[in-house]
């Protein structure tokens, strides 16, 4: 592997880790992108499989990371368990589906879906948040909270991302819940679907061919190993960063990031 295409993935690593703990998310709308071109760049011609490849391996590193965010925001006491189990209800067997429509539809289908999802996650970031927040230890009904929990699963495992910017954005837009405890419980949710999403993917491209040496199905051991580490120490900084300021302050930068990002997948050349 060439020293050029390692830093990147470190590098991406590091910024995908740090956003997953601060906002909640799994860090999967950088580590897709990154490592899509990073596996082309590797020798992966065929750019449908790049593109399995590629949610399968996010999937894989986004574990580490929401268990390493999860665990920061749950010592800041943050983190509520009854919400992050209930959304999982249907968080789990979602996953499972998305990744067997993903294994369907075709790797250059998701790299132009997952193009415009990242430009509308970039307007929904400039959307102003409410003006006010209810109180973080009101009881939320369990049904509404099992309705989010798979809608970011499908998502999660359909995308390669850890669904948080789903999660965060329902949890605090619609069911209300503060800013700070709705990108807590977000990691909380992301460690059950991606766990979900990362099987699914193992199982659907575990007789394809042509993958790269050390992968099992689509989530390829050594991009992992170089990514997840540096990812969950950045998670845990991201974590306490969410702790001591306000998310939106990252927001503007984060959506023209995101743009940016957008943009590329769907243009990719």
């Amino acid at each position: 592997m060439d020293i050029s295409i390692i830093l990147m993935f470190l590098a991406f690593g590091l910024m995908g880790g740090f956003l997953a703990g601060f906002l909640g998310v799994g860090g999967g709308v950088l580590f897709v992108p990154c490592l899509y071109h990073g596996f082309i760049w590797m020798g992966i011609e065929d750019t449908g499989l790049a593109m399995h490849m590629a949610v399968g391996t996010s999937l894989a590193i986004i574990v580490i990371t929401s268990l390493s965010s999860a665990l920061g925001h749950a010592i800041h006491g943050s983190l509520t368990g009854g919400q992050v189990l209930s959304m999982a209800i249907l968080a789990v067997p979602a996953a499972l589906a998305g990744a067997a429509i993903a294994a369907v539809v075709g790797g250059d289908f998701l790299r132009v879906f997952f193009g415009a999802f990242l430009l509308f996650v970039a307007f929904r970031f400039h959307k102003p948040p409410p003006k006010s927040d209810l109180d973080p230890d009101r009881i939320i009904p369990i049904p509404q909270l099992m309705m989010v929990g798979g809608i970011s699963g499908l998502l999660s495992s359909l995308l390669g991302i850890g669904g948080g910017i789903i999660t965060v954005s329902l949890l605090h837009m619609v069911l209300r819940v503060p800013i700070h405890r709705a990108v807590a419980n977000s990691s909380g949710l992301i460690v059950f679907s991606s766990i979900a999403g990362t099987t699914g993917n193992v199982i659907a491209g575990w007789d394809v061919e042509g993958l790269p040496m050390y992968s099992y199905g689509y989530v390829n051991l050594v991009v992992w190993s170089v990514m997840a580490l540096v990812a969950a120490a950045s998670a845990q900084a991201g974590a306490w960063a969410a702790s001591k300021a306000k998310p939106a302050e990252l927001k503007k930068p984060f959506a023209i990031l995101l743009a940016l990002v957008g943009l590329k997948m769907l243009w990719p050349f």
